[in-house]
């Protein structure tokens, strides 16, 4: 049960970051940190990032599930969805130096 449990919370991952990258600016769903939500050139970068790494981390996991490496498949889910937050953070203090904030 573990291993199909996991497999498909992976699967359904790889579905959202599907999605990710067209999700506009709002306050429910996405990468919502106050980098993304201050700025919207922010919010468009890091969702863009977090399409490609919550998918691949989704299909990545996924493999490694039906596998039986189950902690290996949680780091990946971990991997895909923390780089994006801490994208964001260095995005926004990028823009914040060189004045281009909105």
């Amino acid at each position: 049960v573990g291993r199909a449990l996991v497999a498909g919370l992976c699967l359904t991952l790889a579905l959202l970051g599907n999605v990710l990258g067209k999700v506009r600016r709002n306050f429910y769903i996405g990468v919502r940190t106050p980098w993304t939500l201050a700025d919207h050139r922010v919010w468009t970068d890091t969702h863009r990032l977090a399409a490609w790494t919550v998918t691949a981390g989704g299909l990545v996991g996924f493999l490694l599930a039906l596998l039986g490496w189950l902690v290996a498949a949680f780091v990946a889910i971990m991997a895909a969805v923390f780089l994006p937050v801490i994208y964001s953070l260095v995005h926004y203090k990028q823009l914040e130096r060189s004045g281009k904030l909105e």
